[in-house]
């Protein structure tokens, strides 16, 4: 094939590949979208179930991801899961879809904007985490997990567990974490509340500090911290 020939093919090749990306976000039908900063975030799929995320610009699609849900996934809220958010506070907005739910649970895609062409990357660690939520003020990452065991015959303990992290050196460092456990055959005191910080130079967290608590004084204690989700 001649060199002339090769790069006119070439070039028709690039000259498509906008109006074909065009072609595959207009497939899926627009089921929510927000501005932001002089962005809009689209959320497309079919029925209630997402498929794909846009990004526009002056009404040009700049970015798309296709999306894989569970297939009993429903729409969580209003926004279908999306929400945008400075995950790692350096100024640009990054974007999360939550795919999975479990409980309250809800597992997210964290897409982290990689340069001020709003270009997006998946962050594998943000994307492992449960209920990820960013705190600007604080400049933290809040993340939740909520486990059950069995203790014999019916009796039985679950824990719920939120954790703060801080951003070091681009890396996500434990800073505390609250968790609260319930023992179904408990008594007098069926909950355990506990709060530690983590050290570093030892590599995990240390003296927390625990109390037990009555049905009542559960109902009553600030609990906040633990369900920053809700």
């Amino acid at each position: 094939m001649k060199p002339i020939k090769l790069c006119s093919i070439i070039l028709c090749m690039l000259l498509l590949l906008p109006l074909l990306a065009s072609c595959v976000w207009e497939r899926h039908d627009l089921l929510y979208e927000v501005e932001q900063n002089g962005l809009v975030y689209c959320v497309r799929g079919k029925g209630e179930r997402v498929k794909q995320i846009v990004v526009k610009k002056d009404g040009k699609a700049i970015w798309s991801k296709s999306i894989r849900t569970d297939r009993d996934m429903e729409k969580i809220n209003d926004a279908y899961g999306l929400s945008v958010q400075d995950l790692n506070f350096d100024g640009h907005d990054d974007i999360l879809i939550a795919v999975a739910k479990d409980g309250d649970c809800v597992s997210y895609e964290c897409y982290v904007c990689a340069d001020e062409k709003s270009n997006y990357e998946l962050h594998e660690e943000l994307s492992s985490l449960y209920n990820v939520k960013a705190d600007a003020r604080l400049k933290a990452i809040f993340a939740f997990e909520q486990t059950r065991e069995a203790r014999g015959d019916d009796a039985y303990t679950t824990c719920d567990k939120a954790v703060k992290y801080l951003w070091k050196n681009g890396k996500l460092v434990p800073d505390m974490y609250a968790a609260i456990q319930y023992y179904s055959d408990g008594d007098i005191y069926p909950y355990y509340y506990s709060v530690s910080y983590y050290d570093e130079e030892l590599g995990r967290f240390i003296d927390s500090s625990d109390k037990w608590l009555t049905e009542e004084e559960y109902k009553n204690a600030d609990l906040s911290l633990l369900y920053y989700f809700k």
